[in-house]
């Protein structure tokens, strides 16, 4: 797998070095094979000796390569069946890259990331030096030390109930479950309801960490079209109707990656169909608080069949890893179970320092924050990336970013990383093999700061104007 020796940055007459680790050729090529569907979830992928022999290098080289794509979240290892395909890549692990002193260009390897949903500002840290010079004043602190109940003290479960709030929903903290952020939250729900049978529906293009638990629970994923309003109706009764369904999932607000915000009649039309064929929901709503104006959550219109996740992670801090579930009635008993089994209980300390800000009022400071600095960085994108091809909403994290013809998402994605901007393509939230929109998801919060979100979107729209160039050579 030889390298192109060069390839251009957008720029007539313009050539730079593009030359690549070995290692890191034959995972991106491993990569592509993966999200292009020739190593579906589930499958294992060659064994290291195997390929090195094919490829003529060391073991060693691939075994580095397998490393890489276990940490981009392709694949696990595993010692009894090799590496396995875990059906979607995770997002990137590395922290938003730093800058030379006022400049916007990124150091040390020069790849700006812009993979992954967290907040845009540091009023997190400032918060949270000033609680924890405090919190040992609070009466609850003692309670750090010891075991908390798998659904979390009834304290913290009041505060989720209040940040869970919205128009017609007042959840009542009996049903409501803490958990280790929403991913955890997504899994406590789906081990209520999985047995050896049935399938979930979702959005073609979904939310990867629900594709990452499809092998984990051995349930098919089956994608359903939508438009500007959400999931199509027709096509989602229809789904229903032919196959035994366990659960529709759904990102109703600034869904990802698309930003569609689905509308009120198409809320309504899904608790229709939901409640025709008895069949749970997952509401994945993470971003609801970003919205100023909000509409009633999927929750309030069918309490018995939703179970409703939030989480503080995208709002607040990853590092508080936090997530709240609101089950339907009589539903809080088998979730606690999940966390119960796999964390045994949510962090006490994350725990006490969200409920204090939910209660005084730090909570709403650091979201507005956080919408302010959105706000700023949406209107960056704006003004740097073509209009016709971008999906972008004032409140959110990130834009959607349609690529035209010649383009397929992957090949853009590998250009604009070879450039030093890391996207997400749309096959990393293909739910199947069904013909889907090619775009990249951009994180706008990703970027450490507007001087080097403005560099790596100028790069990207380089990049757009370029045609498609071959990164990867062959042996």
């Amino acid at each position: 797998m030889k390298p192109d020796e060069s390839h251009t940055n957008g720029e007539p007459g313009v050539q730079t070095k593009a030359r690549l680790a070995t290692y890191l050729e034959v995972s991106r090529s491993l990569e592509e094979q993966i999200r292009s569907g020739m190593f579906p979830p589930a499958s294992r992928l060659p064994p290291q000796r195997e390929l090195a022999i094919e490829l003529g290098i060391n073991v060693s080289t691939v075994s580095r390569a397998y490393k890489e794509l276990q940490a981009r979240g392709l694949i696990v290892a595993s010692k009894r069946r090799g590496s396995i395909v875990t059906g979607g890549a995770m997002p990137s692990v590395h922290t938003a890259g730093t800058r030379a002193p006022g400049s916007g260009e990124p150091v040390s390897n020069g790849m700006i990331d812009l993979t992954v949903n967290r907040p845009a500002t540091g009023e997190f840290l400032a918060q949270l030096s000033r609680t924890l010079a405090s919190i040992a004043l609070d009466p609850r602190y003692p309670e750090l030390q010891e075991y908390q109940p798998p659904q979390g003290p009834e304290w913290a479960r009041v505060a989720g109930a209040r940040w869970m709030a919205a128009p017609g929903q007042a959840p009542s903290p009996a049903c409501v479950v803490v958990t280790s952020g929403a991913q955890h939250g997504i899994y406590a729900v789906l081990s209520t309801l999985m047995g050896h049978d049935g399938v979930i529906l979702a959005d073609r293009l979904t939310y990867y960490g629900l594709k990452a638990l499809a092998p984990l629970f051995q349930f098919e994923i089956i994608g359903i079209p939508s438009d500007d309003e959400g999931l199509l109706p027709d096509q989602l009764d229809d789904a229903c109707r032919r196959l035994r369904v366990k659960a529709i999932f759904t990102v109703p607000n600034l869904q990802n990656p698309t930003v569609v915000t689905m509308s009120l009649a198409r809320r309504a039309a899904l608790v229709n169909i939901a409640r025709r064929h008895h069949i749970a929901i997952i509401e994945d709503d993470v971003y609801g608080p970003l919205l100023r104006t909000r509409l009633p959550t999927i929750a309030s219109l069918c309490p018995e069949l939703t179970f409703h996740v939030a989480s503080t992670s995208k709002i607040l801090a990853p590092g508080l890893r936090l997530g709240y579930v609101l089950t339907p009635p009589n539903g809080a008993a088998l979730a606690a179970e999940a966390v119960r089994t796999t964390a045994w209980m949510p962090a006490p300390l994350s725990m006490l320092v969200t409920t204090r800000w939910i209660e005084d009022g730090t909570a709403q400071t650091i979201l507005e924050a956080q919408r302010t600095e959105l706000l700023a960085r949406q209107e960056l994108a704006r003004e740097l990336l073509p209009k016709e091809h971008l999906k972008s909403d004032p409140a959110c994290m990130f834009v959607w970013l349609r690529v035209p013809a010649p383009w397929r998402s992957d090949d853009f994605a590998a250009n604009a990383l070879a450039r030093g901007v890391n996207t997400m393509p749309a096959s990393a939230f293909a739910v199947d093999r069904s013909t889907i929109e090619h775009g990249v998801r951009i994180n706008l919060a990703c970027a450490a700061s507007r001087e080097q979100l403005v560099h790596a979107l100028r790069i990207i729209a380089q990049t757009l104007r370029d045609r498609p160039r071959a990164l990867f050579g062959t042996i």
